[in-house]
């Protein structure tokens, strides 16, 4: 319970600091996929299902809205009025043979059904160089998706015992006698040639429920919202995971010295990044004004003879050129208060064991005063 308690006072807290652009931003990212998806562009282009999850999700993204729990509670908004659009918003479809779709009056015309006898009447007309082969594709529609009709494989049935009568312009009568069950809506295509692409396709009720109605609609809707969502929270989740590979690589880099920690990695007077160790910003060249607790603290450090790198007073080896440093080789230690102590001579000091340059004052290691008789 106390960890459900979070998880919702987390959310509250993500909503409030919301803003009014990133409010508004959000409410256009669920009109404009809802309006997509009426459209039928997420049912029928292809991939338009992914295009509508990246508009869900990168049009709040692009405001700032960067909250994992916010675009989830955006994913599931969407999901309920994508349903409740799909189902109620397409059951006023009409169900007649007057309502017809991809209907040309070319090839397949005056068609008809009558229910008592089972008989569909239709007129063909061959299409000229392809050879005559009529038939009739049809099936119980199983989903209504955003308009885009779904036909289950198994339920459709071919019927190609149609009897025909020439007419005397070169047409032909045809009457099928199709078995179509009561209380149904189905998807019949009559086509004159053998590859199906000439014809008329349309849908013919039956004496639906408004009840199995209002089901198929919400079965199609259900599908294109199905592959909407489970691409916008495949989204969602694989950004989450890379904001926090890139927050723990950058705590390491914090850790490091490599990076200011956040609030401090930015120049104040024009919002470039800023590295540890830089004093003017490379973009402006305005001072780099960094707290006394980030900044980097020094330690005694001496001159290589050989490069001029500078070293610190523990190295046996210069990172720069690799000359090693013995007692016979000139010392140059340079203090934090500035001072400089530079001797080809060293001693051993007795506190720490570190050598040091025999006209030191101090070890640049443990801080020993050293008296001048030593």
């Amino acid at each position: 319970m106390a960890e459900a308690t979070v998880g919702k006072s987390g959310l509250r807290k993500d909503l409030s600091a919301l803003n009014t652009k990133q409010i508004v931003a959000i409410i256009i990212a669920i009109a404009v996929a809802l309006i997509l998806e009426a459209m039928g562009f997420a049912s029928t282009a292809c991939l338009g299902f992914l295009v509508v999850a990246i508009i869900l999700y990168m049009v709040p993204h692009l405001l700032g809205v960067t909250s994992v729990k916010v675009k989830a509670l955006i994913g599931a908004v969407f999901i309920v009025f994508s349903l409740l659009l799909g189902t109620f918003g397409y059951m006023g479809v009409n169900h007649d043979l007057e309502s017809t779709i991809d209907i040309d009056g070319k090839y397949v015309r005056d068609v008809s059904y009558d229910e008592s006898s089972g008989t569909l009447v239709m007129t063909l007309v061959p299409v000229e160089g392809k050879d005559f082969n009529p038939g009739i594709d049809y099936g119980p529609i199983s989903g209504i998706s955003f308009g885009a009709i779904r036909l289950t494989t198994n339920d459709t049935k071919t019927f190609k015992d149609i009897d025909l009568t020439k007419n005397a312009d070169g047409s032909y009568r045809g009457t099928a006698k199709l078995d179509l069950d009561g209380g149904k809506f189905y998807l019949l295509k009559v086509y004159v040639d053998e590859d199906k692409k000439n014809g008329l396709q349309f849908t013919y009720d039956t004496g639906i429920s408004d009840g199995d109605m209002m089901k198929i609609c919400f079965v199609g809707s259900a599908y294109t919202t199905a592959y909407i969502a489970s691409m916008f929270f495949v989204i969602l989740i694989f950004s989450a995971l890379m904001r926090r590979s890139i927050g723990k690589a950058r705590e390491k880099m914090e850790d490091e010295g490599r990076l200011y920690p956040q609030g401090y990695g930015r120049c104040k007077n024009c919002g470039a990044i800023v590295l540890p160790g830089e004093v003017n910003c490379r973009k402006c060249g305005a001072y780099i004004d960094v707290p006394e607790e980030l900044k980097p603290k020094k330690k005694d450090r001496f001159v290589c003879s050989e490069c001029g790198c500078e070293i610190t007073a523990d190295a046996l080896v210069c990172p720069k050129c690799g000359k090693t440093f013995d007692e016979d080789t000139e010392a140059e230690i340079t203090h934090e208060d500035g001072t400089v102590d530079v001797s080809t001579e060293v001693f051993v000091c007795t506190e720490c064991g570190e050598r040091v340059p025999a006209n030191a004052k101090r070890c640049p290691k443990c801080g020993a005063v050293f008296d001048e008789d030593e």
